[in-house]
Formats: C-alpha cells, sequence, structure tokens
C-alpha cells in the first residue's frame, strides 16, 4: 500500500468512529489526568511535609533547627548603645552600694527596703533623664522647676561661653 492509501484509509476510520465513542474517549481522557494531577499533588504534599523529614533523620533536623535559631539570634540580636553601657554600670554601682542595706532587711525593715527601692529607682531615672538631654541638647542644662535653684528666667537667657 502506498502512503496516500494507507491515510485515506486512516481517515475514513476516524470518520466512521461514532460520536458515543468520540465521548467515551475524553472521559476516559478526563479520567487520565485527574488521576495524574492527584498523584502529583500527593507527591507533592509528601515532599513538603516536614513531619516526614524529621521522621526520616532526626538528628539532622535537629541540628537545622539549632543552626537556625544560631543564626536568628545573631541577626535579631539588639545592640547595646554606649548609653545601656552606661547606665547599666550606674545601676550595677548603686546596687552594689545598697546590697548591706537590701540583705539586712527582713520583717518590719520590709517597709524600709520597699522605700529605699522606689527611691532608687527614680533617682536612676533622674540620672538617666538628665544624661539623655545632656546628650541630645548638645552640653549640659540646668535643670529648672520644682526644687530647683536656677530659675526660669535664668534658662531662657542665651549661653555665653567666655574664653580667658
Amino acid at each position: 500500500m502506498t502512503e496516500r492509501e494507507r491515510l485515506n484509509n486512516e481517515k475514513e476510520a476516524d470518520v466512521e468512529r461514532s460520536s458515543e465513542e468520540i465521548r467515551q474517549d475524553i472521559v476516559k481522557g478526563k479520567e487520565d489526568i485527574s488521576q495524574k494531577v492527584d498523584q502529583i499533588g500527593e507527591r507533592i504534599k509528601e515532599s513538603l511535609d516536614w513531619r516526614e523529614y524529621v521522621k526520616d533523620s532526626p538528628y539532622w533536623a535537629m541540628g537545622a533547627a539549632a543552626g537556625l535559631g544560631y543564626l536568628a539570634s545573631r541577626v535579631l540580636k539588639t545592640r547595646t548603645t554606649p548609653m545601656d553601657r552606661i547606665m547599666g554600670a550606674i545601676a550595677g554601682e548603686v546596687h552594689d552600694a545598697l546590697g548591706g542595706l537590701i540583705t539586712g532587711a527582713a520583717g518590719p525593715g520590709l517597709v524600709k527596703v520597699t522605700l529605699l527601692g522606689i527611691a532608687t529607682k527614680a533617682a536612676a531615672g533622674w540620672i538617666k533623664n538628665a544624661a539623655s538631654t545632656e546628650v541630645a541638647g548638645g552640653g549640659p542644662r540646668p535643670q529648672t522647676g520644682r526644687g530647683s535653684t536656677v530659675s526660669q528666667r535664668m534658662d531662657t537667657q542665651p549661653f555665653v561661653k567666655i574664653n580667658h
């Protein structure tokens, strides 16, 4: 048979197929595609399931978690500023200086220690405020207001530096 005759016979066979056979082929193709998509979905789900990786190699998973935790802690670590270091040193000195008072307080002296702690916290806040205004303002500024010996009028006058 020649090539032309064979093509003509195939065309006639295709024409002779009924519409029902074509529908059945389409339905069968849909089912095949649906099965393939389901299989691919299952494979993707299995490959992304971290629990399977942990079950298969728990030591590697622990090592990876520890490594990621270490890296995250290094990246997200807050850096202390010079002001934080200064305030920490001052707080340590105050704590050491008042250590004898705090350890000696027991029973009725607890109220005294509590009041002393409140006063210490207020003093540390005042020192921190004074230090931060000094850094922000570019130099020391006299404290004004309640309990201050500097008047408001004196504070508003310009600061003049005289060199000798």
